[in-house]
């Protein structure tokens, strides 16, 4: 019996990717640079940023350096604010679940970014959720600590938890983990994952 239901934030509580924040990034600062070249070197850089190791000042300094732009502003938490919009449907969704079971957002997400995020969403949640982010716990999905982390702080069991995120990676790392997985790609398929594990 399904007792926990973790959601993941960005892409499912909330509206936003980093492919849509470096396109916005290339306007703004760096047309000459391809979106690829762009996200082959960033990615790794938000991966630091999510387990709080890199600064906004670091990851400036280093872009600035390596595309030859000097002092670059890299729109960090303006072009979240630009980008980013409550998925209402799903949050409404969240809110009917912690009615019932214990409701868990999980979230790879920097420091920054995630004060945004309780300005824009948290206030809109059921009271009850809990949040784990990356950059506090400095584990980031999918590593399978995270997943084990999670679990052991709200005394969870593997086979009575059910995860949803749209990173199809971390998706797979919490099924490994013994985890009740939902693969998430839209409003309507997540109420059917969720009605096939009798959750809804």
């Amino acid at each position: 019996m399904i007792k926990t239901v973790i959601f993941d934030i960005g892409g499912v509580l909330i509206d936003f990717t980093e492919s849509q924040y470096l396109a916005y990034l290339r306007k703004k600062e760096l047309p000459k640079v391809s979106q690829l070249e762009l996200e082959e070197f960033m990615f790794p850089l938000i991966v630091l940023m999510e387990y709080g190791t890199l600064t906004v000042p670091e990851l400036e300094r280093m872009m600035g350096k390596h595309f030859n732009h000097g002092k670059l502003n890299m729109h960090w938490v303006q072009g979240w604010r630009a980008i980013a919009k409550p998925k209402r449907d799903v949050i409404g969704l969240l809110n009917k679940l912690a009615e019932t079971y214990n409701v868990v957002l999980l979230s790879n997400v920097s420091q920054s970014r995630f004060a945004e995020m309780e300005r824009m969403i948290f206030p809109l949640l059921h009271k009850k959720t809990k949040v784990y982010a990356s950059c506090f716990i400095r584990m980031r999905k999918p590593s399978p600590h995270i997943y084990q982390y999670t679990l052991k702080k709200l005394k969870a069991k593997p086979g009575e938890t059910v995860f949803i995120d749209n990173q199809i990676e971390n998706v797979i790392g919490a099924e490994k983990e013994g985890i009740h997985a939902v693969w998430f790609r839209g409003y309507k398929q997540l109420v059917k994952d969720l009605e096939k594990l009798k959750v809804l």
